[in-house]
Parts: C-alpha cells; structure tokens; sequence
C-alpha cells in the first residue's frame, strides 16, 4: 500500500469499526448525510455501517463531500463520496482504503504493497465499534500543528478541561498541594482534581510517574512524534483502572511514514529570555506487510528571570520564574504481518532532559541553584491475532521507566547540598480478546474480555550535608480482570419513529494491589439518537486512585515534644505532659474513590452543513482522598480533628508505631535538647499523617462547536471549545466546613474558553485563537481583591509549496507562530498573606512567558 500515515486516524477513525468478517459487504444502510468535510462525510459512514474506513490525513484534509441520502453498501456510499475527488478506495481485508487514483498516485513515489492496514483504537473503550458514550476531545496532527506548541506542556495548556494546578514549569515558586517543589516537568490535571487523578497514556498503555509517583511528566513525551492525542473528560476506571478519576489522555504516536522529514524552528520571548531551538528528523518506511519510523528531536529553552517581567518586582532578579532546559528524545516504531491473520509490533521511546533553576529562600539572601536530570524510557510489543468469526486476540508487554536525578546548592554562608535520586518503573502485561457474540436485529452484540498483571516499583534516595539521609523503597503487584459489552437495540436496520439508534454499554473491572487492597468499577452507558443529525449519550461511573507507593512506604518521622507547643487544653494534658507527633506516610491509607455523571449531546443540524455542536454535562463526587488531615494551628482546639488525636495512647501500640518510623527525634529537655522521651512518658498522640479524609465534589459543563466552511477558493474552519465549571468544593474532613475553593487564587475558575478561525487556500494556511480566562476573587486576607480575567491571542501562518513549485522548493513548509500577540500581562496578584515576596501572578491560572514569537522550516524528503 502506498504512504498511509496514521494521521488518517486522527481525521476519520474515531470511529472504531467492526472487523470485516463480521461486516456484510452486501448490507444497504439509510444515509442521510449534509454535505461536509470529507474526513467527517467517511467518519459517518464508518460509524454507521461498522466497516473499517482508512485514509491518509493529507489525503482528505481541506476536501469537502457532498450531500449523501438514500439506501447504499458501505462501498457504495464511500464510491459517491469520492466522486470527483481524484481518489478511490480498495478493498483490504475487509477495510476500505482511502488512495490516489491512478493519474494522482503516478505523481507519488512507489510505496507499500496492498495488504498493509491499520487497527483502530478508541480511547475509553476496549471494544471496536463501540462509540463513546462519554466526551472525548481529540486533538489530531494537524491541530497541534496549528497552535505551535514545540513541547507538550505547551499543547495541553491550550485544553480548556485542564487546570494548570499540580506540577508545571511555573509552579515551583507555589506552595500547591498537588506538587512538590522538587518536582520538576509538567503533568495534566484535568476538572482541577489534581494530576494523580488523571491517567496519561501512550499508546494505550501506563507511563512510569515521575518524582514521587505523584503525576506522569508529559514535558518528556516529544510532539513531534505525536500522531494525535484523545482526552476522555469522564471517570474509566472501570476500562483502565486506577488514576482514570478526572479522565483520561492518550498521546497517540506516529508509526507510518514514507521518505525524511526535517523540523527545524527558534523563538523567543519579546520581553526578554525564554529563547527557544527545536529541531527533530523523521525517517520512516513502508512494505510488503509492514512499516518502521525511527525519529529524533533536540529541544532547548533558556530560562525567563523575574528581572525580565515587571509585575514580579517583589522577587530577587535573578529567581527564574521559568527554568533553563535542554532535552533530547528518540522514538522507534517496527510493524510487521508475520501471517496472514498474525501481526506483531514494538515501539521505544527514549528522553534525556536537564533542568536548572536559581531561586531565594525567604530565610536566606543567599541564592539556591537546583539542577535536576530526568530520564524516561519505554519499550511496549505488541502480538495481535484475527481469530475466527470476527474475534481478535491481542498480547501486549509494556516496561517503563522514570528516573530523576536532583541536586540543590547554596554556596556561601551555611553551605547546602541535597541530592535526591527518585526511581520509577512498570512491568505489565496484557491479554486481550473482543470479537461479535450474538447477532440481533439491530446489528451483533460485542463483548471484550481482558486481564492485567503489573508490577509496580518506587525508590526514593535522600542525602543532605546537613540533615539525615533517608531511602524509601516500594514495590507492589496489581492483578487486573475486566470485561466490556455493547449491545445495539436500534439501527438503521430497525429503526422507528424517535429512535434512530439506541446502544447500551456497560464495562467492569476488577484490580487488586498487593498492598492496599482491591476495588471493583463498573461503568453504564447509552447512546440514543432520536432524529438524524442529533445524539444524546448518558454514563454512570466509579472510578479510583491506588495510594502512590510514597504514600504507604511507612516512611513516616516520630518527634517528642511538649504538649503545651500546641495549646492542648490543661484539662486534658497536665503541664509537663509529652505529646509525640507523627507526620508523613501511613502504611494504612486506602484508595480514593469517585462517582462520575456525565449527559451530552452531538448535534450536526442540516441548515449548517459541516457544524457540529457538542455539549457535555459532569459530576464528580471524589471521597477518600489521601491528605494531610490540616495545619496545626487548625487541629489543635478543633472538634472536627478529634479522630487524629488521642489522649489515652495505648503504650504497646506506641511502641510499635515508634519502632516503624524513620526517623525520631525529641525535643522535651531544655532548651528543646534531648529529654530522652519514651513510649511510656506520652500523654498525648497528634497523627498527622496521611490518612482518608478529604473530599470535592465538583460539576460543570463543557461546550464545543465547530463549523467548516468554504467561501470560493478559500476554507475555513471554526471551533470553539469552552468549560464552565459550576461547583468545585473541598472538605478536609466530614465534620470539617466546606471550602468553596472555586474562582479563588491557584485554584479552577468557572470560566475557560479558545476559540479559534483557521483559513486554507491553496498552500496557504493561517489561524487566529482567542483564550480566556475568567475573573476571580483573591479572599486570602481579610479585604478580599478582584482578580480581572486574563485575555490572549494567538496566532500562525504558513505556505506549503505544491507540485508546481522549483523542484529544490518542493515538499518544504514555511511557518511562522506568535503566541499572546498583545503581550497580555497576567493579572496581578497579592503576595501570599504573612509573606513580603510573592510572584506577583497566578501561575496556575496565568503566565510570565509574554508575547512568543517563532518561525519554522519543515521539509519533507
């Protein structure tokens, strides 16, 4: 087969089909299809009629199809919509196949035979054909080229769904709870539940987390190996288990490519610092049966000091409010048919990355430099076989690894060395079946049956010149059994009045951890479509998050201390009364747990032909979550924190506790020495470890729409995509009030929103996006401020030259970016109460970066 890319995927085949012996080559189906772009016209059909359609992106894009009504084959409707296009299709194995027609394809060099093809795999379910009964964003190739993102950190901060709270290039100068301030990269956090609450995925498959098992850095994934990437925004853990709480993304990596292509591209800030330099090489092949892509991509960008950035004046000039990176990553995909029904695959990543940052402690005018290293890598195959009657069994092997290397110094004065080596690794494997199980009259009930062994392992190595060197070493089993069902009541094959379609699916699994335990998720969905052009879906879900291995290492500190330090009642605790206080992980914690409501609606109305309107209705109910029970200054006197204090401690269990702990210190003697404290001289028990207790429960709505349309020779392409988040409440504790911690400083706000205008005409393409970021109310002091909301645009340009350009020009792209053309600065924001530094911004809701401008030269070879 000729160059098949799988950007075909991105464009078309969302639509996960049913196989070709279970699809009827001879079956008429009802279309009734409004003329609209030819990618979303073969989208249709595909989902319609459960056959396999494949075409290359660079095929189809900017092609519009015409309108299609009445009764055809799958053939036939595909063959009316090529009309005129200079295409065809072929028939592989039971796909159809998208391709030149002999005058375009003699222009084209000679490429894969005919028995080449591509499985399609939707993200948020385990069966082909089965369509999402929950909102799935997609983000194809072409996508993410018009935003000009060089790295992934850049591409998700443009998802309106996610919050920047968590782990980013700009938070470290943030107290968050969901981040370390030795955590380094960038992770996803979507519906603002935190990065541990969203599953990151590559190819379908886990990534080994960084730092301390807290979040996935996406910043080490390179994008211009990215194919296309899925974001599930609903619960599936009952599909994938664990950490699928927020949802779910899939980065989808490039595996087909015929000939070289070179990137090069530079940027800078125009304020100052943040010079970028990408550069990236792709060669790939295709044959008889199978296909390779090898690529590789260099990334630098220099740091941005406060120094630069006027509204940080409250910070030492040299503080980077961005740090200095350089990062090289490797990619290589093999594919191959080794029979006729079996194929096998095996794709590798590689990623080396170095960071350094300067910032000031507000304790010391000394300056602290931290230089951190990271290495991630994975090696994932792939054994998949067409069985019989339409069933395919699948095996897939999966090893990745997260490694990161930290020093922090401070010369002069006290000198300060601490080195940190964090360790992360994934062993899994998987076994996969799903085929057709009992024809009805609506169409075949399909089932997919699945188990999961993973073994999980985490090490954490701590030295310090001037405190004790610490390991915190894990290791745990996670067995895994789900199953997956879909089962249509209505289709075209019997269709009424009302009820065009009707689907009902439903998915469970079962995973348990050697550790802490087990969970069982089911999950409950119904697509209807009750006039062409408009579906309503519905899904009912739990969800759950498995404790990091840091959280239960029983890496927890014991200090002695006078009870009188924490204003413990007289009555309760004598003067002279010992309370030993613990803080850190707790070997007891058990998995957080969520209850996910979600109602949409996709809606493709005949008077706009090509629009499409999707809304999306949510409710998350989060529980259990694993968190420090609160500040002492709030514990102590407080009713609602009475379960973490005890004052009639049980001394064997005391001493056991003791015994387990990393380290002990005692500060009972005078002048806080040593005053040789034991189990038996404690009165009092402050447990301020790790424990579930905290709760949100949130619930918005998410609005998307686009449209495209042609005015002559030029197209267009509108989209908007919008979240407005209704509730989002926090509760430390049951007896605890709740904190309403929507529209506050670092936290989601109600409203986010890009909208965008994408032009095309011949090799010309342009696009202008808008993102806001609503208002809020900074109420950390006792006069609470506004917070005005935070407007940017963006915008690109390029030229592709055609066939008709010098033949040194021919296959070269030209692109130029600017990102925040008006060089918006963030909205100002008080320092932190207590405080005399501060940021001056909100970098979860904001950025320093400023205007961004790029230029990019892209030539295929």
């Amino acid at each position: 087969m000729r160059k098949l890319q799988s950007a075909a995927v991105s464009a078309l085949l969302l639509a996960a089909s049913a196989t070709a012996a279970n699809a009827q080559p001879k079956d008429q189906f009802v279309f009734d299809l409004p003329a609209e772009t030819l990618s979303q016209a073969l989208r249709d059909v595909a989902l319609r009629t459960g056959r396999n359609v494949i075409a290359p992106d660079e095929l189809v894009q900017s092609r519009q199809a015409p309108a299609l009504s009445g009764n055809f084959t799958a053939e036939e409707a595909v063959a009316r919509l090529l009309v005129g296009t200079g295409l065809r299709y072929r028939l592989v194995e039971g796909a159809l196949v998208v391709e030149r027609g002999p005058s375009a394809a003699a222009t084209n060099a000679a490429g894969a035979p005919d028995t080449d093809r591509q499985e399609i795999v939707v993200t948020g379910t385990h069966v082909r054909g089965a369509p999402p009964t929950s909102q799935v964003i997609v983000l194809t190739r072409k996508d993410i080229e018009r935003t000009g993102a060089t790295s992934v950190d850049e591409l998700i901060r443009t998802v309106p769904q996610n919050s920047q709270g968590g782990v980013n290039k700009e938070n470290f100068l943030v107290a968050l709870p969901d981040a370390d301030p030795t955590d380094h990269g960038a992770g996803i956090n979507l519906r603002g539940l935190g990065q541990r609450a969203t599953l990151v995925l590559l190819n379908g498959r886990r990534l080994a987390p960084s730092s301390h098992g807290s979040f996935v850095d996406v910043s080490m994934i390179p994008i211009s190996a990215i194919e296309r990437v899925e974001i599930l925004t609903d619960g599936a853990s009952a599909i994938y288990g664990s950490d699928a709480v927020g949802g779910v993304v899939n980065f989808v990596l490039r595996d087909r490519f015929d000939g070289l292509e070179t990137t090069l591209q530079t940027g800078t800030t125009t304020d100052g610092g943040g010079t970028e330099y990408l550069l990236s090489q792709a060669a790939g092949g295709t044959w008889k049966g199978g296909h390779a892509l090898v690529a590789y991509e260099f990334r630098q960008e220099d740091e941005i000091r406060a120094a630069r950035r006027p509204f940080t004046i409250n910070l030492r000039p040299d503080t980077y409010l961005l740090p200095r990176e350089r990062k090289h990553s490797v990619l290589g995909t093999l594919e191959q048919e080794l029979a006729r029904e079996l194929r096998a695959g095996i794709t590798a990543t590689f990623a080396h990355r170095t960071t350094d940052r300067t910032l000031f402690q507000s304790i010391s005018p000394l300056p602290v430099g931290v230089d951190a290293k990271a290495t991630a890598g994975t090696v994932s195959g792939e054994l998949s076989y067409n069985l019989p009657h339409g069933w395919l069994a699948r095996l897939d092997g999966n090893y990745a690894l997260s490694k990161t290397n930290e020093r922090t110094t401070q010369p002069g004065g006290i000198p300060l060395v601490n080195a940190r080596d964090v360790r992360n690794s994934i062993v899994e494997g998987e076994l996969h079946l799903d085929g057709p199980l009992l024809d009805l009259p609506a169409g075949a009930i399909r089932l997919a049956l699945g188990g999961d062994l993973r073994s999980e392992d985490y090490r954490d190595q701590f030295q310090s010149s001037t405190f004790r060197p610490t390991i915190k070493a894990a290791r745990r089993t996670v067995t895994s059994a789900y199953g997956e069902i879909l089962v249509p009541i209505f289709s075209n094959a019997n269709r009424h009045p009302g009820v065009e379609l009707l689907q009902l699916s439903a998915a469970a699994r079962y995973d348990h951890y050697s550790r802490t335990g087990s969970s069982f998720d089911p999950k409950i969905g119904l697509l209807w479509s009750p006039v062409a052009g408009l579906k309503l879906r519905g899904s009912y879900s739990t969800s759950f998050r498995a404790p990091l291995l840091s959280e239960v290492t029983g890496a927890y500190n014991a200090i002695y201390e006078p009870a009188h330090f924490f204003y413990i009642d007289p009555t309760q605790a004598p003067p002279g009364s010992i309370l030993l206080f613990l803080q850190g992980s707790n070997p007891d914690v058990k998995p957080e747990t969520s209850r996910n409501w979600s109602l949409g609606a996709d809606w493709t109305p005949e008077f706009a032909q090509g629009l499409k309107l999707t809304f999306n209705y949510y409710s998350i109910r989060y529980s259990n979550r694993i968190a420090l029970p609160a500040p002492l200054v709030i514990v102590i006197g407080n009713p609602a924190f009475s379960p973490i204090i005890d004052f009639d401690p049980d001394v064997t269990a005391l001493t056991q506790i003791v015994a387990g702990a990393q380290s002990v210190s005692d500060f009972t003697g005078p002048g806080f020495s040593n005053g040789g404290a034991t189990p038996a001289d404690v009165n009092v028990v402050l447990d301020d470890r790790l424990t579930n207790t905290a709760f949100t429960s949130t619930r918005g709505f998410d609005l998307t729409a686009r449209y495209p349309f042609s005015l002559g020779s030029n197209h267009f392409l509108a989209d908007i995509n919008l979240n407005h988040i209704i509730q989002f409440d926090n509760q430390l504790t049951s007896a605890s009030p709740i904190i309403h911690a929507l529209d506050t400083p670092y936290e989601p706000l109600s409203w986010r929103a890009r909208a965008g205008l994408s032009w095309s005409r011949s090799g010309w393409n342009g696009s202008v996006f808008v993102n806001y970021a609503g208002s809020y109310s900074d109420n950390r002091a006792v006069q609470v401020r506004h917070v005005r909301p935070w407007t940017t645009v963006d915008a690109n340009l390029s030229y592709q030259f055609g066939a008709n350009s010098p033949r040194w020009l021919r296959g070269t792209k030209l692109s130029a970016f600017a990102e925040n053309i008006f060089d918006a600065d963030p909205p100002a924001l008080a320092a932190d109460p207590g405080s005399s530094t501060g940021l001056g911004y909100d970098p979860v809701n904001a950025s320093a970066r400023g205007r961004f401008v790029a230029i990019q030269l892209r030539r295929s070879w």
